[in-house]
């Protein structure tokens, strides 16, 4: 996947988390795309596709939502992303496991970074609470299995292979 293809990508998936996502929520809850699409990215294709997910979708989803600062959430996906390239290299690439489990874990210090920073650059403390928090970080992991399964077969067909040059 090419970085304008990424970013082309990650214009997309802003739209579509504040247009689609906000009506379709379970259990009062609505995944994060972007988060998912971000860490998806970083762990199945690679850091700089990772990065172009989160920056340009993080600024696309600012200005896309009122009462939002620039950049906001552009700070706090590259935060993760950074934890995700930092964790990679102790974890096998391109396995779905692996994404699924670092969306779960990383869903949590996503979240609690993102009431944070929008709390300070607001000026009102947000105190986040297990409950608000819990059921956001399941439905995104249950949607990073099939996420994280198309971005692998993308990479697998479309991806750089080894070969021998002639």
């Amino acid at each position: 996947m090419s970085i304008l293809l990424a970013a082309v990508g990650a214009v997309v998936a802003a739209l579509l988390e504040t247009s689609v996502l906000p009506e379709l929520t379970i259990a009062g809850a609505k995944p994060d795309l972007l988060f998912i699409l971000a860490v998806a990215a970083t762990t199945m294709i690679g850091v700089e596709n990772g990065l172009t997910w989160a920056f340009v979708g993080g600024l696309m989803l600012d200005l896309l939502t009122p009462g939002r600062q620039l950049g906001a959430t552009s700070l706090t996906l590259l935060l993760v992303v950074g934890a995700t390239v930092a964790a990679m290299r102790f974890l096998p690439q391109r396995r779905v496991s692996v994404t699924v489990a670092s969306v779960f874990v990383l869903g949590w210090a996503y979240q609690v970074l993102n009431m944070a920073i929008l709390g300070f650059t607001a000026g009102t403390p947000a105190a986040p609470s297990l409950a608000a928090i819990a059921p956001v970080v399941a439905l995104s992991t249950l949607l990073a299995v099939p996420v994280a399964a198309a971005m692998r077969l993308s990479w697998l067909r479309f991806g750089a292979h080894d070969r021998m040059e002639w």
